[in-house]
């Protein structure tokens, strides 16, 4: 019981932090959840689940305002949709301290995305099919090869090519619960899966996105929070780097 405790109290400060922030909090969660002393394939699972039970109401509600451009998120939707399910198979057959080391690597990169990464907007190619098969698969792959929301990866890559902020922000809500419920079926049909931390982590993480959101409406500095952000992110990856 301590030890779903311990990664309730985890799940619920991420998710508040990463809500924050504008991200999906699984980016940071599987790490800590595999410190914390849960196996490395269960805290993947985790992840996956976490993100796409904490999106799927955002993206209905968003739907039923009719936010989405079906333009933009169809072809995100269904390159990140297959390689999720690709990134997962192959991770099965990889050794798990390469996927960890590879993993620690991708939070740093995106750390310094989040620090330091700045573009103007491209109007010429909002709607370049593809980028977008790109970008979607790619961070499909990442989504189901580390456990980790694809919104992560393919939201800096978007705005490396100049995508508005705001519409990668609204469109990515829409694409996140695909490619995590296309890996997460991928890890449940090979790992034993643990129902009641399933259910304490989506409680936790449900409850961090309400605290996040609750604070929110401080206007908290959002360079600030980035900042906090990318600076854990630098830590659980060291750690995971060094063991």
């Amino acid at each position: 019981m301590i030890e779903y405790l311990i990664y309730f109290i985890l799940t619920v400060g991420l998710s508040t932090i990463f809500a924050i922030a504008g991200l999906g909090s699984a980016v940071g969660l599987v790490p800590s959840l595999n410190i914390a002393g849960l196996s490395f394939d269960l805290a993947r699972a985790s992840g996956l689940f976490v993100n796409g039970v904490t999106t799927i109401t955002t993206s209905i509600l968003n739907l039923k305002k009719k936010l989405f451009d079906m333009q933009f998120v169809t072809p995100l939707v269904i390159s990140s949709s297959i390689m999720a399910y690709i990134g997962a198979q192959i991770s099965f057959m990889v050794n798990i301290e390469l996927i960890k080391t590879i993993f620690a690597i991708t939070l740093i990169v995106i750390a310094y995305m989040i620090l330091f990464f700045k573009k103007p907007t491209n109007t010429q190619i909002q709607h370049n099919k593809f980028i977008l098969l790109f970008a979607g698969g790619f961070g499909g792959m990442f989504s189901g090869f580390l456990g980790i929301g694809g919104g992560s990866i393919i939201s800096p890559i978007l705005l490396l090519f100049g995508y508005d902020a705001k519409r990668i922000a609204i469109g990515i809500t829409f694409v996140i619960p695909f490619s995590s419920i296309v890996a997460f079926s991928s890890y449940a049909s090979v790992i034993e899966l643990d129902y009641i931390l399933l259910s304490i982590v989506g409680i936790g993480a449900f409850i961090g996105g309400m605290i996040g959101n609750y604070i929110l409406h401080f206007k908290v500095s959002s360079s600030t929070i980035k900042k906090i952000l990318a600076v854990a992110l630098y830590i659980i990856a060291i750690k995971m780097l060094v063991g």
